[in-house]
């Protein structure tokens, strides 16, 4: 019964994306950062490199990762959209049901978003190869690291905000963390302390450095930072829809 509310709600889902053209607009915005890594960045840093001798190929993993970290804020801030907007009928399904069955609904619609980034993220690495010298076990586990942003995003976003408005502005705050990527890589100790905060600084290291086990711990440091801010605010969200 709950994989058919699930089944059902997410056709639902889909249904409110394609008649809602700022929720449209956000999902198929990964689309276009492929595009942009695959075909404009190419010619244009040929062109740079011949009018200015500037060898903008040298930054291309910086600039693809930053771009790819974008990635799992959309579907995070879709779906939140979604859960706030009132068009969504199937929160009533949420009320109808036991409490239990509310917080596994709950749990299956936050897996959503972090889906849908894992997808469009390895899609991305397929066709851009943002770090190409790296093999396809840290790939894969960059790419989960990702992904579980979106369901932070998702949680951040309708925990905390009552409407589609104060949404929005909670999802501008996000940018600050994706910052973080470009400046932490590029900044040296002791300035690099700042992006410490920031997930998405220790997914592009755990992404690019050369040795396993500092990718390993630079990888569990941003585990604990997402799955301890997901675990606070499931509760939250919980609480929020059950009361």
């Amino acid at each position: 019964m709950m994989w058919s509310r699930f089944k059902s709600s997410f056709v639902a889902d889909i249904n409110i994306i394609t008649h809602d053209k700022k929720l449209l607009a956000r999902s198929l915005a990964p689309f276009i950062l492929i595009i942009l890594l695959k075909f404009v960045f190419p010619p244009l840093s040929v062109f740079i490199f011949s009018r200015t001798g500037f060898p903008l190929d040298k930054y291309y993993s910086l600039i693809a990762i930053t771009f790819v970290s974008i990635i799992p804020i959309l579907p995070g801030i879709v779906y939140a959209f979604i859960l706030l907007g009132e068009k969504d009928l199937h929160i009533q399904h949420i009320i109808e049901v036991t409490q239990t069955g509310r917080r596994k609904f709950l749990m299956l619609r936050m897996m959503i978003p972090a889906f849908i980034s894992f997808v469009l993220i390895m899609i991305t690495i397929l066709l851009a190869k943002p770090v190409p010298t790296e093999g396809w076990l840290r790939t894969l586990f960059a790419a989960f690291l990702l992904s579980i942003q979106s369901t932070f995003v998702f949680l951040f976003i309708s925990t905390l905000a009552e409407n589609k408005i104060t949404g929005l502005a909670l999802s501008r705050l996000y940018w600050i963390f994706l910052i973080t990527v470009p400046l932490g890589l590029m900044l040296h100790h002791p300035w690099n302390y700042f992006a410490f905060f920031s997930p998405l600084y220790w997914i592009a290291w755990t992404w690019i450095v050369p040795s396993p086990v500092e990718s390993l711990i630079y990888g569990s440091i941003a585990v604990i930072l997402t799955s301890g801010s997901i675990i606070i605010f499931f509760r939250h969200i919980v609480r929020k829809h059950t009361s």
